[in-house]
């Protein structure tokens, strides 16, 4: 079911000393800066690793209010969640979570904006860890 992890998810209150330590002292470009104040309240920065199959995303809170701004308030910031590739399509994943014990917390496969298809696994079935699958 799993192929590898597809991207891990940081949240902060600022992205830029962040975009500054993964150019500078790891030499990554971002392949993608989204607003998506409208849509999630949120501005994040992708980055595509290797061959493209993994992935960071750093998540900024841009409205005082929401999962990610909560996340912020309760924790400070840094890692929000993990998501693994898989290698069906994440509507018949979704439909085979339920029978391995998962709590399925988005309603069915959902567009990110960092441009692939997610599901939310309920943090409290994963070990307190938001757990998403993933499909680009």
């Amino acid at each position: 079911m799993l192929t590898g992890i597809h991207h891990v998810g940081y949240v902060f209150g600022e992205l830029e000393p962040h975009v500054a330590f993964y150019r500078e002292r790891l030499g990554l470009e971002p392949t993608a800066h989204v607003d998506a104040t409208e849509t999630m309240g949120i501005e994040l920065v992708v980055y595509r690793l290797g061959d493209g199959s993994s992935g960071l995303e750093l998540i900024r809170p841009t409205r005082e209010e929401g999962p990610f701004w909560e996340f912020l308030q309760r924790t400070g910031g840094g890692l929000h969640h993990v998501a693994y590739g898989t290698d069906a399509e994440l509507t018949e994943v979704a439909g085979e979570l339920p029978g391995r014990g998962f709590t399925v917390t988005t309603n069915g496969a959902e567009d990110s904006p960092a441009g692939w298809r997610i599901i939310n696994v309920d943090p409290a079935i994963s070990m307190g860890l938001l757990t998403q699958l993933a499909e680009r």
